[in-house]
């Protein structure tokens, strides 16, 4: 390390929202992070921009995260009445429903 460092050579990491981009609303503004993700995933996500008329796999990224989120919202907003249906249709849950039953008796 340095006895001195001189101060305005420094450069310094900027952390959330661009001051340019404050008066934007959320969901216009985009956030620089880091974020750690599976070497297959950012790999799945390459391969798919290089096909012609892609996008940015970063903003592919982006947009799977965003549908997940509104896929979660939407059972939220679900009334109770469809969310039953759909479960009773679900073999798999019935089935897993039976196996918890019968554990108990």
């Amino acid at each position: 390390m340095r006895e001195e460092y001189d101060l305005k050579t420094l450069k310094v990491k900027r952390r959330g929202m661009l001051p340019s981009l404050k008066e934007q609303s959320p969901e216009q503004a985009q956030l620089k992070i880091t974020i750690v993700l599976d070497d297959d995933l950012v790999n799945y996500f390459k391969a798919a921009a290089q096909q012609p008329d892609t996008q940015f796999y970063q903003t592919q990224i982006n947009q799977t995260l965003r549908q997940a989120i509104q896929k979660k919202s939407v059972l939220y907003d679900a009334d109770m009445d469809t969310v039953k249906k759909v479960l009773l249709q679900d073999s798999d849950f019935i089935r897993e429903i039976a196996n918890q039953i019968g554990q108990r008796t």
